[in-house]
């Protein structure tokens, strides 16, 4: 009986003389045309896997000076040259696997390959061109908190002027963020600030307190807050937006690893952290991307229940978190679920493939 094949089987089974009576003969052009299908097969696999990482990877030279090591995240901030008719700009890179965070310094001037456009940009074969030997680190030392550890009493001031601390919310699950109001990337502190809107009316009449802390304690006062606050539906009695002495707010920032500092065309370079907090003050889980699906954020505080769904959410949590760590704020608003179905249907899809080769040679 007949079968029909795909072009692509069909185009591979011309590559083979499979006619004639001679065994030895047919014997060698089947193993010749298994070998050039397999081959094909692991290049159609490889296309498969690469597409997406050489489709967004663009690295060029650049050059630059590090104004702040992470060694603990294994990155540094690098205020970027300008590049043609780019301005200057001041960019979170990752370092590769192989370079040692301890091998730079704040201050040093440095040249490497890096994509600066990238949302997640890596610097690799990094080269020092010039060493600033005695550089002070702009890294506020700090003990950082990590989950399962109770916030500190420390004491803040709201957007009403009252003064309050992380304990005045026991018996509630927290959401703790961290912006500024003159914030103007949208993927950043707008965009965080957007989600907890969404999480108000969510957690309305119910065990829960947002409180987004700024980072620029000197500027943002209560009445700034206040008027911010407006702008977002923030409800005082169930969305604290948080100052206080500068000193002690940004203490306590660096200990969720957040150390803002000014670049003078941007505003404030910071990273991003999304702490949630459980009722009995202590720290549940960490997001650190501005893009978090407010959605599983419920399903994360939400106390545990006996119902079927439960599991389910918690594992779209946990696999929303990966792709927002490969993706970076590309992934806005994305399922971990989702995307989880959308790998396994590509690799399906090339099983398929691969399957239906496999039982072309067999019956042929």
């Amino acid at each position: 009986m007949a079968e029909s094949f795909p072009f692509g089987v069909t185009a591979l089974a011309s590559w083979g003389n499979l006619g004639g009576s001679h065994a030895p003969c047919r014997e060698v052009a089947v193993l010749t045309k298994m070998i050039r299908t397999l081959a094909f097969s692991c290049s159609l696999v490889a296309l498969f896997a690469g597409a997406g990482a050489f489709a967004s990877a663009h690295p060029e030279r650049v050059a630059g000076q590090v104004l702040t090591v992470l060694g603990d995240r294994h990155a540094i901030v690098v205020r970027c040259d300008a590049r043609g008719s780019k301005p200057e700009t001041t960019k979170l890179f990752k370092l590769a696997a192989g370079i040692d965070p301890a091998s730079l310094r704040a201050g040093d001037r440095i040249v490497g390959l890096a994509d600066p456009d990238s949302a997640s940009p890596t610097f690799d074969e990094i080269r020092v061109t010039h060493m600033e030997i005695a550089a002070p680190s702009v890294v506020r030392p700090a003990i950082p908190l990590l989950v399962g550890d109770a916030l500190p009493e420390t004491r803040f001031v709201d957007q009403r002027g009252r003064s309050f601390a992380f304990s005045d919310f026991r018996g509630e699950s927290v959401v703790l963020t961290f912006f500024y109001t003159r914030c103007r990337d949208q993927n950043e502190c707008p965009l965080v600030s957007s989600h907890l809107r969404i999480l108000q009316r969510r957690f309305a009449n119910k065990p829960y307190h947002l409180v987004e802390m700024t980072i620029e304690p000197r500027y943002d006062r209560p009445a700034i807050l206040a008027e911010y606050g407006r702008a977002y539906d923030a409800d005082p009695d169930r969305w604290t937006l948080a100052t206080g002495d500068p000193q002690t707010v940004l203490d306590f920032a660096a200990r969720f690893g957040i150390d803002p500092f000014a670049d003078p065309r941007i505003g404030l370079i910071h990273t991003e952290r999304t702490a949630l907090i459980g009722p009995d003050g202590k720290i549940v889980d960490f997001v650190d991307q501005a893009n978090w699906n407010p959605d599983n954020i419920v399903a994360r505080l939400q106390p545990p229940v006996t119902k079927p769904a439960t599991w389910l959410e918690r594992l779209d949590f946990e696999l929303s978190k990966l792709t927002v760590a490969l993706c970076g704020n590309g992934a806005t608003g994305y399922s971990g679920l989702q995307d989880l179905a959308i790998v396994l249907a590509i690799l399906g899809g090339v099983a398929f493939v691969l399957q239906r080769v496999a039982r072309f040679f067999i019956t042929h």
